[in-house]
């Protein structure tokens, strides 16, 4: 064996068990995609696949809320796919195969054997928040998956001390940014975790690290120009953010447990623990204590629970390595039952109890009675979108001819909007028209739109500046379901007070 190879199985070196269960992990891997395709057309789109739906028809280098990646992912994959709910979500589908196959990996070079990989593997697929992250096209997807890639590609360095590694590193990280700008708390708790190791802190001296750190910058900063030369909206959307910081501090930590498993809670903080003191994890403390940061930090600023979930990839790999070891010592219950079969069905049986709430297995009426919703927030928000545009589409044919064409369509948030513009054309709608996020960019509406059929506005507002404001409709989901979308108010607004380019200002919301 190689002195390189054998670094790379972890600081186990010759004693740690050799080979890679490739068929079985491609079999997990496969299921777990499979699982994910078979539930992808059940409900309906998210807001935010809406959103990213029209974003990607307004290609830039930059959005109010997220650097452009999602919505390209989303423009080409509606391309390929002919615009369809199951295409759109095939290449979340294929990322958790990606963690699945980097937690593997990781496990791995830590020095878990063939069992070990097969379990950092099925604990990577039946994750709570994986199954959810991976069911939908946002921007959590690309970035659960980036974090996964890093912390691999960190692994390699740490095994191998090999610094032209920080390369990669930088190119990964760079692209990451340009899906969300979470991973740049992952970098920084990275470099924390190298000065904090001292047998790390070499790796550090490298010129590869200056250049990784360039390569990365080059290629976020068209996204932060864009945020620039209009104003650095981002800023904005995080003072909204911040708003909800004091709920996210009280439910963080329970969320931790819930979003990634009951049985795998366990495994993960076994994990850190076993690298922060075990003398054979030594060279991966770095990996450990910058995961051990990310999470933390996302509690202190008040971030959303999710937002760390990338990091439970290296921490679950790193748990499967003394939990096989662990196992190896167990004698079988009752002389038949192998351990390592207790935890997998733990695993299995963990995952399929999160599942209903991780993605829509249930009938959307079930919400009414048992509302997931409140922990899966995604659940509801992904229900009746087409019956919303009916509606919105009825009244629009109910203004006499003459005026249509001088009506436009007003939405209060974004996935109303994205919404108008994925289901309206096929109903004889114009293009949607909001202040929300990019949309608000992307308006006003004509200067001959002198009405407006406003969807979720407050009538005060309308009043302010349309001459005559009328409710004529309000939305039901027909499930009884609990949304943000049940009992949104729909009017007719006529007689504009004063020309668009004027009062669009005023109807802007960045969140």
């Amino acid at each position: 064996m190689s002195t390189s190879l054998s670094m790379e199985r972890g600081v186990a070196g010759p004693t740690a068990p050799s080979g890679t269960p490739r068929l079985g992990i491609f079999l997990i891997a496969a299921a777990a995609v499979a699982i994910e395709l078979v539930v992808s057309g059940r409900y309906g789109y998210v807001r935010d696949e809406l959103y990213f739906l029209s974003a990607g028809h307004h290609l830039a280098f930059g959005y109010v809320d997220q650097p452009p990646l999602t919505p390209l992912i989303a423009r080409i994959g509606s391309a390929l796919t002919g615009n369809t709910l199951v295409g759109l979500r095939l290449v979340p589908a294929l990322g958790i195969a990606v963690l699945v196959t980097a937690t593997a990996a990781m496990s791995r070079i830590l020095g878990a054997g063939r069992r070990g990989q097969l379990l950092a593997a099925l604990a990577a697929a039946t994750c709570a928040e994986y199954l959810a992250g991976m069911h939908e096209l946002t921007t959590t997807m690309p970035d659960f998956v980036f974090w996964a890639i890093t912390l691999l590609l960190v692994t390699r360095l740490l095994a191998s001390r090999d610094p032209r590694w920080w390369l990669a590193i930088g190119g990964c990280v760079g692209v990451a940014m340009e899906a969300k700008w979470n991973i740049a708390f992952l970098a920084v708790s990275l470099i924390a975790g190298f000065v904090l190791t001292p047998r790390a802190r070499s790796l550090l001296a490298s010129r590869y690290l200056v250049i990784g750190c360039a390569i990365a910058v080059v290629i976020a900063v068209p996204d932060v120009i864009w945020q620039a030369s209009n104003g650095w909206p981002n800023l904005d959307v995080f003072r909204v953010l911040q708003t909800q910081a004091g709920h996210n501090r009280a439910t963080y930590w329970p969320a931790q447990v819930l979003f990634t498993g009951l049985a795998l809670t366990p495994i993960w903080i076994s994990g850190l623990i076993w690298c922060l003191r075990d003398e054979r994890a030594r060279a991966y403390r770095p990996a450990a204590i910058a995961c051990a940061i990310a999470i933390a930090a996302q509690f202190v600023l008040g971030g959303k629970p999710y937002y760390s979930g990338g990091a439970y990839s290296f921490l679950l790999a790193a748990g499967c390595v003394p939990l096989e070891r662990w196992l190896a010592r167990r004698r079988p219950l009752a002389d038949r039952i192998k351990p390592v079969a207790l935890v997998t069905a733990a695993m299995i049986v963990s995952g399929a109890i999160m599942a209903p709430i991780a993605m829509p297995l249930l009938p959307a009426r079930v919400l009414h009675t048992m509302p997931l919703q409140k922990i899966n927030y995604d659940l509801a928000e992904s229900i009746a979108w087409p019956k919303q545009v009916a509606m919105i589409a009825r009244e629009y044919h109910a203004l006499p001819v003459a005026e249509r064409g001088r009506t436009t369509i007003l939405a209060g948030n974004y996935g109303e909007a994205g919404a108008v513009d994925r289901y309206g054309p096929c109903l004889g709608l114009p293009q949607g028209y909001s202040g929300a996020n990019n949309f608000w960019l992307w308006g006003p509406p004509p200067a001959t739109a002198i009405n407006a059929i406003a969807v979720n506005f407050d009538p005060a507002l309308l009043r302010k500046y349309f001459s005559h404001v009328r409710l004529v409709a309000t939305f039901w989901n027909g499930l009884a379901v609990s949304d943000d979308e049940q009992g949104t108010q729909i009017f007719v607004a006529t007689g504009l007070k004063a020309p668009w380019s004027r009062i669009w200002p005023a109807f802007r919301d960045y969140a």
